[in-house]
């Protein structure tokens, strides 16, 4: 039986995209006893219990790790060049310094990314045209998230 070590920061073991992973185990014909084993590590929202978490992964030595951000992307790969990762909800891998390139990620990393730092400059494009009268346009950003400094910049 494979052992997958998933690691979620902002979601729950019962939220609807937990949910949607484990349908599509299932749709892929894994089953959660017998062809597999899950082991849940859950961040409660705090990105600094990452380290501890992935170090128990490995630790364990999960045959593969799944995550759902960017940050746990990046404690990741820290945490181990050996066991397979998979990432979803990545804004830009590049970026972040997660992998070299989409189209060879390299290392032990692959999976999704959702582009957002690329999205955001069509977005602002799209409001302008939306509110061409528009003086002043806020932006949040966490200085201490890698891809949110290209974004400004591309902004």
């Amino acid at each position: 039986m494979k052992r997958i070590g998933v690691v979620v920061v902002g979601f729950t073991q019962e939220s609807e995209e937990v949910n949607a992973f484990r349908q599509g185990l299932r749709d892929a014909n894994y089953v959660e006893g017998r062809d597999i084993e899950i082991e849940w590590r859950q961040a409660a929202g705090n990105p600094n219990r990452l380290p501890d978490l992935l170090a128990d992964l490995v630790k364990r030595k999960v045959d593969l790790i799944v995550l759902e951000s960017t940050i746990a992307a990046i404690v990741a790969k820290r945490a181990t060049a050996t066991i397979p990762i998979v990432m979803a909800f990545v804004a830009d891998p590049i970026a972040s310094g997660i992998v070299t390139s989409l189209a060879r990620p390299g290392g032990n990393i692959t999976g999704l990314s959702n582009m957002t730092s690329d999205l955001m400059t069509k977005r602002l494009q799209l409001l302008k045209e939306a509110v061409p009268h528009a003086k002043r346009i806020g932006v949040l950003w966490n200085p201490d998230t890698p891809w949110h400094h290209g974004v400004l910049e591309n902004l």
